[in-house]
């Protein structure tokens, strides 16, 4: 009799001891689970703050605060806002904007981008206003060391996918659309916070 209730305590014990071992791991794994969720939402937090801190300063130091200020680019600067470019330019990323000067405005052609015309399309006019944005930061002395080993002729991809050509004339940086038009730079790598900017005397299309 004795031995059976020792036998029993026993096994209540090592049953017991096995609960309380399983209530211990899986209470660790909980642990552990809480504390990664933890350091993923502070990644989440401090990613999204310098996002907002990058974006604020872009806001006042980046290439929309550039364009702002520039008087020749009054007409630029309304279509980017119209067609609410000037918001994807000032978050996280670097880009190089070729803007057209008012004068290249005046062309007769571009009905793509004039709002009085029937043919007018605020989707394809977005495509044609992206096609004078490059992604990342292009001085103007790396354009011209690029165009220099691309054998005279560069090939840029622009923010619409379609592509521009750079090429030299003596120590001038010509555009080349693929329309067969080009563009002469005016004022060259006016530095921001997110990129380079450069005025052009004639608005690019694509084919």
């Amino acid at each position: 009799m004795f031995l059976d209730k020792t036998i029993l305590l026993g096994g209540c014990i090592a049953a017991f001891v096995t609960l309380s071992s399983c209530d211990n791991k899986q209470r660790g794994q909980q642990i552990r689970e809480e504390a990664q969720r933890e350091i993923v939402q502070k990644k989440l937090s401090e990613k999204a703050l310098k996002e907002q801190i990058i974006r604020e300063d872009n806001k006042v130091h980046g290439l929309v605060s550039k364009i702002n200020d520039t008087e020749e680019l009054s007409e630029f600067e309304l279509q980017i806002k119209e067609l609410e470019l000037d918001e994807c330019l000032v978050n996280q990323g670097s880009f190089t904007i070729f803007a057209p000067n008012n004068k290249a405005f005046d062309n007769k052609n571009l009905s793509v981008l004039d709002k009085k015309s029937s043919d007018y399309n605020k989707v394809e006019a977005k495509k044609a206003l992206k096609y004078h944005v490059i992604q990342n930061k292009w001085t103007a002395e790396k354009l011209e060391s690029e165009i220099v080993k691309s054998g005279g002729s560069l090939e840029l991809t622009t923010q619409n996918g379609a592509s521009i050509h750079a090429t030299l004339d003596k120590t001038n940086i010509i555009l080349n659309d693929e329309s067969g038009h080009t563009a002469r730079i005016l004022s060259a790598d006016m530095s921001a916070s997110n990129g380079s900017l450069y005025i052009i005397d004639s608005v690019l299309m694509a084919d």
